[in-house]
């Protein structure tokens, strides 16, 4: 697959996984016309769990998770998400609200043939597969919402959303640091790891296609992450855990409450002294509570 980048990140060939053989990558065509980057691990006939990230992420998110879950018998598939990643990335602000991303989900189902996979989600990719699995109860087997957010909140999102309005859509184009990646990492990291200078060029590489930038934005503005206050609660009878970092400073309050009566067989499972990116940063007992909640439901 050629894409057009910059010469001074990362090259597509070069981003996770990088050759390594033990993974797949494909890059299918959804019905819609869009292009998305499928990372895969594992035996292709096991019981399969989808992973999906959050805002400026890309499956790298779980590169942690991926293996630990393929070798303990399952099938793992992470994706990125449109506008993200290696993926395509469209600039039209309607691709990025909750029904246009939930029917994304469902188009990445559709064309990968998944049957009832588990989803896990962080981040944003937490409220999504909520969103995906009250729509379509019928789809997923189980829920793992990793410091999820977009229901109640995100604190500093109207100062966010100020500071990136659409006359900015140009110079997003150009805009890329690694200096803002690492500040952005030490948001999101609490007390339990550091991030590395490999995690820094890994999260600045899609930076280098012009799109991307937009793509953030328009998500960013798109996105209804307070969606509690503007929706019809609907509550989702499947299992499903919940874990987040007790220094996440990106989830309300209330971020985690919310969930309760919408999830009434969630377990939630407070991880002292982490942050927001709990997949790498505490991957041990994110792995732990995943292998828990998938052996209770596929065996």
């Amino acid at each position: 697959m050629t894409i057009p980048h910059r010469r001074d990140a990362l090259s597509p060939g070069e981003m996770f996984p990088a050759g390594d053989p033990t993974y797949r990558v494909s890059f299918p065509r959804l019905r819609s016309g869009l292009k998305i980057r499928v990372v895969e691990r594992g035996d292709p006939a096991a019981p399969a769990v989808l992973f999906i990230h959050g805002w400026g992420c890309s499956s790298y998110l779980f590169n942690r998770n991926l293996p630990v879950v393929a070798d303990a018998g399952f099938r793992t598939l992470a994706v990125d998400l449109k506008g993200h990643g290696l993926s395509d990335k469209p600039v039209d602000p309607t691709g990025y609200t909750v029904d246009s991303l939930v029917e994304h989900v469902r188009e990445i189902l559709d064309q990968l043939e998944l049957d009832l996979p588990a989803l896990v989600g962080h981040s944003l990719g937490g409220s999504l597969i909520y969103h995906f699995a009250a729509r379509y109860p019928d789809r997923a087997r189980c829920l793992a919402l990793l410091s999820p957010v977009g229901l109640s909140g995100v604190p500093l999102m109207s100062l966010y959303r100020a500071v990136t309005p659409r006359l900015l859509n140009p110079i997003l184009r150009h805009a890329r640091s690694r200096t803002f990646v690492r500040i952005a990492l030490h948001r999101v990291y609490g007390r339990r790891g550091r991030f590395t200078e490999a995690d820094v060029e890994e999260y600045f590489a899609p930076s280098q296609f012009p799109e991307y930038g937009m793509a953030m934005r328009e998500l960013l503005h798109s996105y209804d992450w307070f969606a509690a206050r503007h929706r019809r609660p609907t509550t989702v009878d499947l299992p499903a855990i919940g874990l987040w970092g007790t220094l996440d400073h990106l989830i309300p309050d209330d971020g985690m409450e919310v969930y309760a009566p919408l999830l009434p067989r969630i377990t939630m499972q407070p991880i002292v002294n982490a942050g927001h990116i709990i997949p790498q940063e505490t991957p041990d007992e994110v792995n732990t509570a995943l292998l828990t909640l998938l052996r209770s439901v596929f065996d």
